[in-house]
């Protein structure tokens, strides 16, 4: 029998053509499409800073923030906003930074937000002790009232005052009673100094005094020890009051070896930055700002300025010297 096998049906050239371009396309399409990790987009954080200065604090906040991963330009925006001590510009500063709806923003000024609508606030830390005021909570970095913090400060001042210069008996504290950490601050030094004898005469800067007006009173009042209570004026200004005070043989303690005191002593604010950067990490990570876990200031650091001593002609008791966590030859 003869099989008669019939020509297998070939496909029109046009439709293999079609299909040989379909397959070229997905091809494509599959070397350019963007991997899983591609199609999520990193978030990016916007962190506000509102600061006195950018002092050392922050660059401890930032570092910290750089080892947990956040850097500017990838994945975090900061805003930052100086004040330069001037505790009038703080309120529009504030107003400016809540207008850019960060996701968190972190100071070490005192805040007041009673101007501020409630439906704007967003999670405030602060860097140091804080109070609330007005509508939108501060959460501390470092849980303490205002009041067991100024105790504290003042019984430290006053104690390396007495150390530096044991036969003291009239101080002159310079304040600024517009600031309560500073009404409370006076109170307590005062108390803590009556005991041993030692008379504590305030000058309150609040009314506006002049440069002048501080210096003359230094000079009419001569104290054995100068007492710059902490920020009571803009930093230029202490460091002028203190170098003024030198010339005259007065020796100055305060909070900030930067202002040319002879002892300073303060909280670790380089500690508690870094402690600051770790409090946002967990708060972009969904941490409810109440269940942050602030405690009290672990460390308090009291630095001497031996150079700053012999300017005054004042020789520190090796009992001092000991004490302190960093000596400036």
């Amino acid at each position: 029998m003869i099989v008669t096998r019939l020509p297998r049906a070939r496909r029109p050239v046009a439709t293999r053509s079609a299909s040989l371009l379909a397959l070229l396309v997905l091809f494509a399409l599959a070397l350019v499409a963007p991997g899983p990790s591609a199609q999520t987009a990193a978030p990016v954080f916007r962190v506000a800073i509102l600061g006195a200065d950018p002092t050392q604090v922050w660059d401890a906040f930032e570092r910290r923030l750089r080892d947990l991963g956040y850097a500017e330009g990838r994945n975090l925006v900061l805003e930052r906003r100086w004040s330069q001590g001037y505790a009038d510009r703080v309120p529009g500063l504030l107003a400016d930074l809540m207008k850019v709806k960060p996701a968190v923003l972190v100071t070490d000024t005192f805040l007041r937000t009673d101007r501020i609508d409630p439906a704007q606030c967003v999670p405030l830390l602060a860097i140091g002790v804080a109070e609330p005021y007005g509508a939108c909570p501060i959460f501390p970095v470092a849980r303490r009232s205002l009041t067991a913090s100024a105790k504290e400060v003042s019984a430290t001042h006053l104690q390396l005052a007495m150390a530096a210069v044991p036969s003291a008996r009239r101080l002159l504290v310079l304040t600024n009673s517009k600031l309560a950490f500073l009404i409370d601050y006076v109170k307590e030094l005062q108390a803590a100094a009556q005991p041993g004898g030692v008379a504590v005469e305030v000058f309150d800067v609040s009314g506006g005094s002049s440069l002048a007006e501080v210096t003359g009173t230094i000079t009419r009042r001569a104290p054995d020890v100068l007492i710059l209570g902490p920020a009571f004026d803009q930093p230029q200004v202490r460091r002028q009051i203190v170098g003024y005070a030198a010339r005259g043989r007065i020796p100055a303690i305060g909070s900030h070896v930067a202002d040319g005191v002879v002892v300073a002593a303060n909280y670790d604010w380089v500690d508690l930055g870094r402690r600051a950067a770790g409090f946002v990490d967990q708060l972009l990570k969904g941490t409810r700002p109440a269940d942050l876990p602030a405690t009290a200031p672990t460390k308090f650091e009291v630095i001497v300025d031996r150079r700053a001593a012999r300017a005054v002609g004042l020789t520190l008791p090796a009992s001092l010297l000991s004490r302190a966590d960093q000596v400036l030859e």
